[in-house]
């Protein structure tokens, strides 16, 4: 299985937002699997921290620590993939602003928006290419439910992952005939810090290792994924529900899982 594997989606795997939550998990879990890992996020230090722990499975783990928020962050990266087959990308970082729109921050906003839509779609752009030419290669987009549907007090962190939900299933369509897998995770509530930054509480959460799991065992065999028998059940029960139902009941949701 670890050879297959690596012989569809090696020798390295560029992960974003590895420094927690579910870019971490997948970074642990493709290194399990042989993957060496380039690691890109912030915090520089948890990278390093990271970076440690996976080479002590053999594999080879490069921190590159940087801000996808801002213009020019491909200059680092590239500088960090120079000579390297990079055969998986998979996007995981990102964040949410929850609460009214027209009372957020615009700086925030625009982070939101890079951070969300902008960098996975360069770098997609970026180290597709030679996915398409060497015939082979896997690229993840981390989605979540609420992209199939617009919720209230989440309305700008929703459309950025409807935006990769789109993306992810087009581009699956796009390049299966060229021999790439595009993957669209869409979870649920997970327990990561990703809900401290967003100011909810856990409902239903999973963890991040299942979450990560369910993706990888469905890159290559689906367009879409959605882990927990809860969330499948409830993203199937919205294709039979009018749009403002399915509206009325996400902004709900997430308005009981608010801190006070």
């Amino acid at each position: 299985m670890s050879e297959s594997f690596i012989a569809r989606y090696g020798p390295w795997a560029l992960v974003t937002g590895a420094s927690s939550g579910i870019g971490r998990e997948f970074a642990r879990q493709l290194a399990a699997r042989g993957l060496n890992v380039l690691l890109v996020a912030r915090r520089a230090e948890r990278l390093a921290e990271l970076a440690e722990e996976l080479t002590g499975l053999g594999v080879a783990a490069r921190p590159v620590p940087v801000d996808l928020c801002f213009d020019g962050f491909l200059d680092s990266i590239r500088a960090a993939a120079a000579g390297l087959e990079v055969g998986l990308l998979v996007n995981s970082a990102g964040f949410s602003l929850t609460g009214p729109f027209l009372d957020m921050d615009r700086d925030d906003m625009a982070r939101l928006l890079n951070l969300n839509c902008r960098a996975p779609m360069a770098l997609t752009r970026e180290f597709g290419p030679a996915m398409r030419a060497r015939r082979r290669g896997g690229v993840v987009f981390v989605s979540s439910v609420t992209g199939f549907v617009a919720t209230p007090q989440w309305s700008l962190y929703a459309a950025t992952k409807a935006f990769d939900l789109l993306l992810g299933e087009g581009l699956a369509a796009e390049l299966r005939a060229d021999g790439v897998d595009v993957l669209t995770l869409a979870p649920g509530t997970t327990r990561t810090e990703f809900q401290d930054v967003a100011g909810i509480d856990d409902f239903m959460g999973m963890e991040a290792a299942d979450v990560v799991a369910h993706a990888l065992g469905r890159l290559g065999r689906a367009d879409v994924a959605v882990p927990g028998w809860f969330y499948r059940g409830g993203i199937f029960a919205t294709r039979f529900l009018p749009r403002g139902v399915n509206r009325a009941v996400f902004g709900r949701l997430l308005a009981a899982m608010r801190k006070e």
